[in-house]
């Protein structure tokens, strides 16, 4: 999600020192203060705040979390592997097609989506176009990326359209991107996991301004209404063109095996897929006034039974209630940024989750768009002939996220879209029955090949919460805190030309 949405602040507060954790069957309820980021901060600009703090009952403090230097506990050594097959792209070739979904008859809007796919490598000749990337799918404002300019800075090959590896079906994993971004930006995700044996569709979502001349027709409510709703129709048109023979993707897909991920909304996407939202409007507090709405909108967003597992990147939970993330009972990947700057967002719904089969990963160094490849796809707007000033709303040279001062900016650092794709794929083929990978869902393991991760398994911190309206969790390993099981996040409304305030 671009730096457009700006929330409210919650603190955290110290409820236990360093000790020993809760096990995984035991309820986490404590905790007091909640850290809601919703939006991430970001390096070298671009984030700003409106202000104002909020909370919803229990008590709210500026004090930080405790380590009092205790021991904590130790998994067994993991000595399994080092997941660096996963680091590098697997033994399939990768296809792609992009897809336009209309059926006014089921569904009121188009959803495009890129697809990429397994490709037995012997069918790739020279005479095999490389991969076709719209920037904008809908229109012809935007000249089309080819593989061939991501590959410049160290992405993936792909190929438009040839024809699938005969090995399938493979794993359909759906990707939903941040508000106001193009599915390009996950692009990483798709070609890497395609490479491993997986058929990953990348959403584009309609009328969510991306570019000047597509500004939204909605608001944030809006896109929370129409974003589930987006993906459970394309997961049943590509199910369509799976089974229909003479389709590109014919008998590619194993309809039991599909996997829900995404980034800041489309995080909260994921969630909704898994657990339902009984209220899309309930999660305001300020900024827009919930009455003001299309009240066709303030309604519940069913789960889709299909989703099988979930994957989530610096996502919005803050637009769940915690009761609501509690039903979520498929495995979940809930990986961000760290309590630092995305305060307890990754922590609350792992707490809420409470599962064995639910994990939490927090990389250290990043911002919110080091899951995404907004600013790589920025540096190659030029090359396709873009104007960035004219074409992106809000975009201003000073201020500007992906323009960095410093000398590294972890918008654009690769190690760190390594680990979310190795990650997924260690969790993806573990519970979606491939292969056991389970020696890489460890805090062992993180210490020993992934020092900027920090692995989290459960959230109980052995303590005793002040109400049941609060919930414990871990900030970092060794420390205990927690927050408000629903606090109030806010909006900063868009200015007129659809850019941040």
């Amino acid at each position: 999600m671009r730096p457009a949405i700006i929330f409210g602040v919650v603190a955290a507060v110290t409820f236990c020192a360093c000790g020993q954790s809760a096990p995984r069957s035991s309820s986490s309820a404590g905790g007091a203060g909640d850290m809601t980021n919703g939006g991430g901060t970001t390096a070298g600009g671009g984030t700003s705040s409106t202000g104002g703090t909020s909370s919803t009952g229990g008590t709210s403090s500026t004090g930080g979390t405790s380590n009092a230097g205790g021991a904590c506990d130790e998994e067994a050594t993991v000595d399994a592997g080092t997941g660096s097959d996963f680091a590098t792209v697997g033994s399939y070739a990768i296809g792609h097609v992009n897809y336009t979904l209309a059926d006014p008859t089921a569904y009121a809007r188009p959803v495009i989506v890129s697809v990429f796919y397994p490709v037995d490598p012997a069918s790739i000749t020279t005479a095999t176009p490389p991969a076709q990337y719209p920037p904008d799918p809908w229109s012809s404002n935007v000249p089309v990326w080819t593989s061939a300019h991501w590959e410049t800075l160290g992405y993936d090959r792909a190929y438009e359209a040839p024809t699938a590896s005969s090995h399938g079906p493979f794993p359909l994993v759906m990707v939903s991107p941040g508000y106001k971004d193009g599915n390009w930006e996950y692009f990483y995700i798709g070609t890497r996991l395609a490479s491993h044996g997986y058929v990953v569709a990348v959403i584009d979502h309609d009328h969510e301004g991306q570019f000047v001349w597509s500004l939204p027709a909605g608001d944030y409510l809006v896109s929370m209404f129409n974003r589930p709703r987006d993906v459970s129709f394309a997961i049943t048109e590509l199910l369509l063109k799976n089974a229909n023979v003479g389709e590109l993707l014919h008998a590619v897909i194993e309809p039991s095996k599909i996997a829900m991920s995404g980034h800041s909304f489309g995080g909260y996407t994921a969630y909704v897929l898994a657990g339902g939202d009984d209220d899309v409007c309930d999660a305001l507090a300020t900024g827009i006034d919930a009455a003001t709405e299309p009240q066709d909108i303030c309604v519940a967003s069913p789960p889709d039974s299909r989703i099988r597992a979930i994957v989530s990147l610096d996502g919005s939970s803050w637009a769940m209630r915690y009761e609501e993330l509690a039903r979520i009972s498929v495995p979940s990947l809930i990986m961000g940024e760290t309590s630092d700057n995305f305060g307890l967002d990754n922590a609350r719904p792992h707490a809420a989750i409470n599962r064995d089969d639910s994990y939490r990963i927090d990389v250290k160094g990043t911002n919110h768009l080091s899951f995404s490849s907004f600013c790589d796809g920025f540096k190659l707007m030029s090359r396709i002939g873009v104007d960035e000033a004219t074409a992106i709303p809000g975009y201003s040279e000073d201020r500007w996220p992906c323009v960095a001062d410093a000398s590294f900016d972890p918008a654009n650092n690769p190690a760190y879209r390594q680990i979310v794709t190795s990650y997924m794929l260690g969790f993806l083929n573990t519970y979606l029955g491939r292969e056991d990978d389970s020696w890489m869902l460890t805090a062992s393991y993180a210490k020993q090949h992934q020092p900027q991760v920090e692995f989290f398994s459960s959230e109980g911190c052995g303590t005793t919460p002040p109400s049941q309206d609060q919930y414990t969790c871990h900030p970092h390993p060794c420390q205990c805190s927690g927050g408000n099981r629903n606090p109030f996040g806010y909006f900063a409304p868009p200015t007129a030309d659809g850019g941040a305030p």
